[in-house]
């Protein structure tokens, strides 16, 4: 019992010990807990403290500069320097330094803050602009080093160039991604533009286009990511960076204006309607520039180089436009406003020489109409015919004569012949080759080398009046010339040798003639590089060259039909006319074919291609026969 007793009362005075421990523990913790709060706020005080008062000591700094207490400002600086407290902090001090022109205690400063704090990206930013500022490239590179994908990567990039010199060429793969690098940190799209011209410039237009920004916020952007568009055959979007580009330029900065002109924009942007067929969208674009200009030429820059290049176009492109329209009163005013204003753009005079000779022509009428014409009466059709804009023959001839004189242009000189020939029938084939003759001894610009055009002409000339043999002389002396053909190799070897070297058409009278002297395999690999390689294509892909003309798939496809390659041939005859502009081409495509399916008895497609080739040219005779025999049997 006394035991028990004893017992409790030990319980319970361990009790009360263990009540009183807690309470002083939880006096003890408010107590830390208040000591530990108080450090705290006193420290946090400390440090709005010191902000305050740094932020106070670079005022006091900058009214001194402001003052002109060039050495008060000093004094203030030196001590302010003990308070800087992060990176931007150091960054005030050191471009107040800079203000009085202490550059040696403004790198001071930015050299220690790095020691503390290596790699800042602010700090290393500004220190790199520094040391670029100062001509230490290569010290500017290795600060800036860790600035690659940061928002100050486009320093990087100068350090990188800056220390490549002169003779290195900045665009190439090797610095594509210093480039995106930069563009990713600072946003700047003239970084990815240059990514840009890298993929434009190795012709790789599709990567370039890849590269296109979400929004462009100058002209000249909007502008540059049309032209890319344009060139990877994108022309819906090249369509839309040129309206956004035109929608931008009446609110730009004079920086921009002096980048790109309007009338770039203008044409860049008819030139993709164009391209997408839409030529009323195209032509509405037009008109407005002109009608523009020709209200105020104020905000035009006339003078400017490529606004006479590109202006005249523009007008010769609405002249045409509105001939096709049968607006020949607007075609007349925009060709002569053209050859008035630029009497020497050939384009303009040969299209002002076709509108003289076309207008010139007698009108097209019946027996009724010529009885009424003669009787003093008109019909509103020839009252409209006879109201019509008309230019002389001879302007469009004095003209062209003029220019002529002024500058020998093979492609005016051209035109001007075939004006010659339009307008006097009476010429003999003998006399148009010996304009041809005298044209290539007049214009030969080295032994047995001419101009393109003037070389293309003589030889289309001579071979359209049968002077096979002459035009194959001047296509082997021109080529030989032209590409140093080795003496002691055959003419055909060589021939397949440079042929890559040649021009597309160059290469297409090689096959032609190669074809013409029954060399088979020579006219096979010189087609088949003209049909699939010319383009930059495999010759293994099968896909047609942009480049290549279709009478040329004709040839090759009519060559492997002789050659026994039936299959080879009807694939190629299927795939030019499905690209054939002219429906005379598609109409002997589609001939052919019916040939070849004669031939293997097949009749229903020999008789399908027949219709195909008649509804193209109604008048086609061969096709006609071949209808009418196979519908015999």
């Amino acid at each position: 019992m006394v035991r028990e007793r004893h017992s409790v009362f030990f319980v319970f005075c361990v009790q009360v010990m263990l009540n009183a421990l807690e309470t002083a523990c939880r006096h003890c913790f408010i107590f830390l807990a208040v000591c530990s709060f108080s450090s705290l706020f006193f420290s946090s005080c400390k440090m709005q403290a010191t902000r305050s008062s740094f932020t106070g000591m670079l005022d006091d700094i900058d009214y001194f500069i402001v003052q002109g207490m060039n050495n008060d400002a000093l004094t203030e600086l030196k001590k302010a320097e003990k308070y800087t407290y992060d990176s931007w902090s150091r960054i005030g001090i050191y471009r107040r330094y800079m203000q009085l022109g202490e550059s040696k205690r403004a790198e001071d400063v930015l050299k220690k803050g790095l020691k503390k704090n290596p790699k800042n990206p602010e700090m290393s930013a500004v220190y790199a602009q520094f040391l670029m500022r100062s001509g230490k490239h290569t010290d500017a590179l290795n600060v800036a080093e860790c600035l690659q994908g940061t928002r100050f990567g486009s320093l990087y990039a100068e350090a990188y160039f800056a220390n490549l010199g002169g003779a290195v060429s900045l665009f190439n793969e090797a610095h594509f991604q210093i480039f995106y690098d930069a563009y990713v940190g600072s946003h700047d799209l003239y970084w990815l533009r240059n990514c840009a011209l890298i993929c434009v410039k190795d012709g790789d237009y599709e990567r370039a286009a890849l590269l296109q920004p979400v929004a462009c916020w100058e002209p000249e952007d909007a502008y540059f990511w049309s032209l890319v568009m344009f060139d990877a055959r994108q022309f819906s979007a090249a369509a839309a960076y040129a309206e956004k580009a035109r929608e931008l330029y009446p609110v730009s900065s004079v920086r921009s204006r002096h980048l790109v002109s309007l009338i770039e924009i203008v044409s860049l942007l008819s030139d993709s309607y164009v391209a997408l067929s839409e030529t009323d969208a195209a032509e509405r674009v037009r008109h407005e520039l002109l009608a523009r200009l020709e209200e105020n030429t104020a905000g035009f820059n006339m003078a400017d180089e490529t606004v006479q290049v590109l202006l005249p176009v523009l007008y010769v492109d609405s002249a045409l436009f509105a001939e096709a329209s049968g607006d020949d009163n607007e075609c007349a005013r925009l060709l002569t406003h053209a050859v008035d204003t630029w009497p020497d753009y050939v384009p303009a005079l040969v299209a002002y020489a076709d509108f003289a000779y076309r207008t010139s022509l007698p009108s097209n009428e019946d027996m009724r109409e010529r009885t009424l014409r003669d009787a003093g009466i008109a019909t509103l059709k020839m009252e409209a015919y006879d109201a019509s804009a008309k230019i002389p023959v001879s302007d469009a001839a004095w003209r062209m004569d003029r220019s002529l004189e002024r500058h020998n242009n093979p492609q005016l000189y051209i035109a001007r012949l075939n004006l010659k020939y339009a307008m006097d029938s009476s010429l003999t084939k003998e006399e148009k080759i010996a304009d041809v003759w005298n044209e290539l001894e007049k214009s030969a610009i080295g032994t047995n080398v001419y101009p393109p055009e003037i070389f293309e002409y003589a030889l289309n000339t001579l071979l359209t009046y049968g002077g096979a043999d002459d035009a194959e002389r001047i296509f082997r002396k021109y080529v030989a010339a032209k590409y140093d053909y080795s003496a002691l190799h055959d003419f055909w070897q060589e021939t397949a040798a440079h042929v890559r070297d040649f021009t597309v058409r160059e290469a297409e009278y090689a096959a032609w003639f190669a074809a013409h002297n029954r060399r088979a395999d020579t006219a096979v690999r010189l087609y088949e590089y003209c049909v699939y390689e010319s383009g930059g294509g495999a010759g293994d892909s099968k896909t047609i060259s942009a480049l290549v003309s279709t009478p040329s798939c004709i040839n090759l496809a009519m060559i492997y039909r002789s050659l026994g390659m039936t299959a080879q041939s009807l694939d190629l005859y299927a795939a030019a006319a499905m690209r054939a502009a002219s429906a005379s081409h598609k109409a002997e495509i589609h001939y052919r074919m019916a040939l070849i399916y004669a031939a293997q008895n097949k009749k229903q497609e020999a008789l399908r291609s027949c219709g195909y080739a008649l509804a193209l040219r109604p008048a086609f005779a061969r096709a006609k026969l071949l209808r009418d025999k196979l519908l015999e049997h």
